[in-house]
């Protein structure tokens, strides 16, 4: 016959209730504004059947069961019933093994916010399988709860805790934030200080000074002659410049560089000395960085306003939100606002250290930080290389016969190192840092200086890099009432 017409399913369905209570079926009920052009509203819901047999095949027994006519195959229990999705329920049933606590135990501590008894992975887990509404409106409606599986309970336990996924959020911010914080501020400051270090290295403005030279006697009375500077950059192309006639002794500009820089001072290879914290800073993700400390901000702010929506929601009998979470703010925000300001400073230097370099910083061109720690990091260790291979190249081609040694200056030992083509294992000794008299003394680098420095090349173990991280006093507050502040 014809379809009813669509005002007939806006009016209620008689629903006959039955004498006793039967075995619920599962499904997804559709709601009216769903049905819209369904196979649905072709179906009459309310069709004659002979259902009288019904009752007396689905009705649940409420009386014990004796031994007599429980399951051969499952001896110990009858089977569980849930108003969960089969596969929902096994996750959650999974989940609250992992947690290993009782279902009571469970909402307590999210009511009281209790670390002690829910880690940081036992919330994110929680907050992975929230009931939703339809499963609140199902357990809503059942009778005796204990009757469910474990799943079902779990959900109506935890079902009536108040904003339970803005409270798992702001849980979650406060267990991590400390540890956040201990990692994310000694990165700061080690970009902080290789941008400093950088900035600051007299030896690597020689070097730059140098390249500078040659690069403008190269270039000569060319359009690229004459320059006043240059974008660092070039730096890596020096070893793909090829020499036209140095041979295999000098093969590319950057070996021509070393010779120079040998001749000049040998030390001026070692300029990665004087910046302790490019490696790794060359390691950092700046942009990582500063949107993790955003989202440490941000998280505070969610914090707050969460507080303030609690304070004026019906309060769960035993919920410890907002007597938790407030002192928590006022203690922790002088801390997340002192990240917030790092961050911005260090922000702004790294705009100067790059635009001091000729780079300009709000270019489309501009290297991100850790591209430009990782090309001067990178152009360091070429530079050492190729003073290796020069020096070796003008041993090999000096005379065999040892030089005589004056009278009054015996052979030192980082010079027999030197001529014995020395490995790293050769001699550990020779590795102690070079007395510091030197050029501060007002004498031209000697041969001792210039043999350390190849010799720190040769075996790759710089001098005394640093020191430990200087405790940062941006977080640091009178009351110390958190190890933040330690």
């Amino acid at each position: 016959g014809p379809p009813p017409p669509p005002s007939a399913y806006k009016r209620p369905l008689k629903v006959a209730k039955p004498a006793k209570r039967l075995k619920p079926f599962f499904w997804n009920k559709l709601s009216a504004p769903a049905l819209g052009s369904t196979v649905w509203t072709q179906i009459q819901p309310d069709a004659a059947f002979d259902l009288t047999d019904l009752e007396a095949t689905f009705a649940i027994d409420n009386t014990p069961t004796s031994p007599s006519q429980m399951s051969v195959t499952s001896p110990r229990k009858q089977s569980v019933t849930t108003l969960l999705d089969i596969t929902r329920a096994n996750n959650v049933a999974i989940m609250l093994s992992g947690i290993k606590r009782e279902l009571p135990e469970i909402r307590l501590a999210l009511l009281t916010l209790d670390d002690s008894k829910l880690s940081v992975d036992d919330l994110r887990a929680i907050g992975r399988q929230l009931p939703t509404a339809e499963e609140v409106a199902r357990l809503k409606d059942f009778g005796d709860i204990s009757k469910l599986a474990k799943a079902d309970q779990y959900f109506y336990q935890i079902m009536s805790i108040p904003r339970l996924s803005q409270r798992l959020d702001c849980m979650l911010y406060r267990q991590k934030l400390e540890l956040e914080i201990e990692e994310i501020r000694p990165e700061l400051n080690i970009v902080r200080n290789a941008s400093r270090e950088l900035q600051s290295s007299s030896r690597f403005k020689n070097v730059l000074q140098a390249v500078l030279a040659v690069g403008n006697a190269l270039n000569g009375s060319t359009f690229r002659g004459g320059a006043r500077g240059f974008q660092l950059e070039a730096l890596s192309k020096m070893k793909e410049t090829r020499t036209a006639k140095g041979g295999p002794d000098c093969p590319t500009l950057l070996h021509y560089l070393a010779k120079v820089l040998l001749r000049s001072d040998a030390n001026l290879v070692l300029f990665v000395e004087d910046m302790p914290h490019l490696e790794a800073a060359a390691r950092v993700s700046v942009q990582t960085l500063n949107a993790s400390v955003q989202s440490l901000v941000e998280g505070m702010k969610r914090v707050a306003e969460e507080i303030r929506v609690m304070q004026g929601t019906p309060q769960a009998p035993g919920d410890r939100f907002v007597a938790v979470m407030q002192p928590f703010v006022k203690t922790v925000s002088p801390s997340v606002d002192a990240l917030k300001n790092m961050a911005v400073a260090l922000d702004n230097e790294l705009r100067s250290l790059l635009a001091f370099y000729g780079e300009k910083p709000d270019g489309q061109d501009a290297p991100k930080p850790e591209e430009f720690f990782g090309l001067i990091l990178s152009f360091s260790s070429s530079l050492q290389k190729a003073a290796l291979d020069v020096h070796d190249a003008e041993e090999k081609n000096k005379e065999i016969a040892p030089k005589a040694t004056p009278l009054g200056h015996p052979r030192t030992d980082s010079e027999a190192t030197i001529k014995q083509d020395a490995t790293p294992s050769s001699s550990p000794a020779l590795l102690a840092p070079p007395s510091s008299q030197g050029r501060a003394g007002g004498r031209s680098i000697g041969r001792g200086d210039f043999d350390q420095a190849i010799l720190t090349v040769r075996t790759g173990r710089l001098r005394p890099r640093t020191q430990k991280q200087p405790i940062s006093k941006i977080f640091v507050d009178g009351a110390r009432t958190s190890r933040i502040f330690d």
